[in-house]
């Protein structure tokens, strides 16, 4: 894909576990006019970060799985990539405060609504 293609889009990397999750939000992210890329595990995420350098991260996080928080402070902490707005989401309400002292970052609460993403996108794109 050359570089004409993304001129006013915006690349947007999600990370999940969740197969059918991701193929749902790369649909909706496509249909809203952005390019979107998945990764269903954190070594294919940061992969894809370096690859990509997306405008945008939408980081899955489970408690109780050291990896999400990894990868978070990773990209939070590396100069490269802290730049990078990441929206977290997670099932789990306490997730908010796992990632907090590593860099600030929008929280959605598994199930959300598509108008309270739309709202966040506003605010980080």
């Amino acid at each position: 894909m050359t570089d004409d293609v993304y001129y006013g889009m915006k690349r947007i990397l999600i990370i999940d576990e969740d197969i059918d999750w991701l193929t749902a939000m790369r649909s909706f992210f496509e249909r809203s006019g952005h390019a979107a890329s998945v990764a269903s595990s954190y070594p294919e995420a940061y992969e894809l970060l370096e690859a990509i350098l997306p405008d945008l991260i939408l980081l899955d996080i489970t408690p109780g799985d050291p990896n999400g928080l990894l990868l978070y402070k990773k990209i939070k902490l590396q100069g490269d990539f802290a730049h990078i707005p990441i929206i977290v989401t997670s099932h789990h309400a306490e997730t908010n405060d796992l990632y907090r002292p590593y860099g600030d970052a929008a929280f959605l609460k598994k199930p959300f609504q598509l108008s309270r993403l739309m709202r966040t996108l506003r605010i980080y794109l």
